[in-house]
């Protein structure tokens, strides 16, 4: 039987964050994504940094926030990858975790449409583009996921009802993609490199990027903390040291993807870890890689969550007001 990308994290071996004698023999499974997927990781991983900081860090691929989580609380993976939104859902059940850095500050989100139906620009007026994608299927990573807690707060402040839509749960952008192109979706809130797709094939429209996006408020001010990468508060109790190094190899790997001079070799590493086998694969990575550099910054922005959880309490998503400190390890940048 094909394995889903949780069914192949929850198999990979557990005995996680395992150490011999040395700590240099602490291994640490952290989520990835396909596409750009978690950068500073992947630098962090190929340059060396988690190595000089006593750990040795190892991606795996699973394509949403939600699924990440579940594989951190099945304790198949250490670090899950994943929006805010995630995380709160998962500490109002029960489950502690918290961020320890970002990885990517900046609005992930993206609205991808269907070239043909001629989709009006969301950065300049989302409310029309909302209106006109009132009553069509839009496609988000997964149900409950992060993307499509955003697009409902984008039809509720643009007067429409997240109910006025249809969403399709269609994983990746890769996916996503094909799901567009196929016509089972109108569109899809999704996340790069979705958006350079349609940028370099022409296949589709990018018609808002969250990152961008001066309106609604209430998105733009969720800039500073869009998705984090997030421990168990148990591997804080129990493996600080670990929890520091994965901070410190994340500091690294900010500097070294934010020198432009860098820019050719932080790309044959995306490459190593995910290439795009489509016409111009190579133009979209390059394409994403650019679009995404001011992103990749390992900073959380206390104030960012807090207006996550704003938002989730004025979508009726959680039922009274949430301290967004609980998510956020106090030690983290």
């Amino acid at each position: 039987m094909r394995k889903t990308y949780l069914h192949a994290a929850i198999a990979a071996s557990i005995g996680l964050l395992t150490c011999s004698a040395s700590a240099q023999d602490t291994v640490v499974k952290i989520q990835d994504y396909p596409g750009i997927g978690n950068m500073l990781y992947r630098i962090a991983a190929s340059k060396g940094y988690c190595e000089k900081h006593g750990i040795k860090c190892q991606l795996q691929m699973i394509p949403s926030g939600p699924l990440g989580v579940q594989a951190l609380l099945a304790k198949s993976i250490d670090v899950a990858f994943a929006p805010p939104e995630v995380a709160i859902n998962a500490s109002l059940k029960g489950s502690v975790i918290k961020a320890i850095a970002s990885g990517a500050q900046l609005n992930v989100f993206q609205v991808v449409a269907r070239s043909d139906l001629k989709i009006p620009d969301g950065e300049k007026d989302y409310k029309a583009m909302m209106a006109a994608l009132k009553g069509k299927k839009i496609g988000v990573p997964a149900r409950g996921s992060g993307a499509e807690l955003q697009f409902s707060l984008l039809a509720k402040k643009a007067g429409l009802k997240p109910d006025d839509y249809t969403y399709v749960a269609v994983g990746a952008p890769n996916t996503s993609f094909g799901a567009l192109t196929s016509n089972q979706i109108d569109a899809s809130m999704t996340f790069e490199p979705s958006g350079s797709i349609c940028d370099v094939l022409k296949s589709c429209t990018t018609v808002y990027r969250g990152a961008f996006a001066p309106e609604p408020a209430e998105v733009s001010k969720t800039n500073g903390a869009s998705s984090d990468m997030f421990v168990t508060e148990d591997t804080i109790a129990k493996s600080p040291k670990t929890v520091d190094a994965l901070i410190a190899a994340a500091k690294e790997a900010e500097a070294f993807i934010q020198n432009p001079a860098n820019f050719a070799e932080a790309l044959r590493i995306a490459k190593s870890y995910f290439e795009f086998k489509m016409p111009k694969g190579d133009e979209v990575m390059e394409t994403s890689l650019k679009a995404a550099i001011p992103s990749y910054k390992a900073g959380v922005s206390r104030d960012a969550l807090k207006q996550v959880a704003a938002n989730m309490l004025a979508m009726q998503q959680i039922k009274e007001p949430f301290d967004a400190s609980r998510i956020v390890y106090d030690k983290a940048p």
